[in-house]
């Protein structure tokens, strides 16, 4: 695998992808889509994607939070590229991105069944559990 993670400018056609890939794996199953304020409200933000040659595999948003801290959202991996470092790819541009904007800090909500999956990347769960979008969810932070 020919694996690759760069930012994407909002509204490309990158981003058009990556938000189809968001589209497929977080929301379709739940019955959600986006709306186009929601998208639009991402302008701002830090889009990162993974790309297999050119096939946009997996991405991530990152968010002003506040004086140190990037927070992690809408982090998706294509079903078939699941388990293949894809993910641990994302998250290593994210604290790269996350360090060169001066923060100090991601922190995420993460989906109680991927738990596991952030805490062998360096990730603490903070507080208790909470459902989000009818499912549960942890907050979990890494201070880099």
């Amino acid at each position: 695998m020919s694996l690759t993670v760069r930012r994407i400018p909002h509204g490309s056609a990158d981003y058009a992808a990556a938000v189809n890939l968001r589209r497929a794996v977080l929301r379709t199953p739940l019955g959600l889509d986006f709306t186009s304020a929601q998208l639009a409200g991402e302008a701002g933000d830090i889009h990162l994607a993974a790309f297999e040659n050119e096939d946009l595999i997996g991405t991530l948003l990152l968010t002003a939070h506040d004086d140190t801290t990037l927070r992690l959202r809408q982090m998706a991996v294509d079903p078939d590229s699941q388990g293949k470092g894809v993910g641990a790819a994302l998250l290593a541009a994210a604290e790269t991105e996350t360090r060169a904007v001066g923060k100090t800090r991601i922190s995420l909500a993460a989906r109680v069944s991927v738990q596991p999956f952030y805490a062998r990347n360096g990730y603490v769960a903070v507080g208790d559990v909470f459902e989000e979008v009818m499912i549960a969810h942890i907050v979990m932070q890494k201070t880099l």
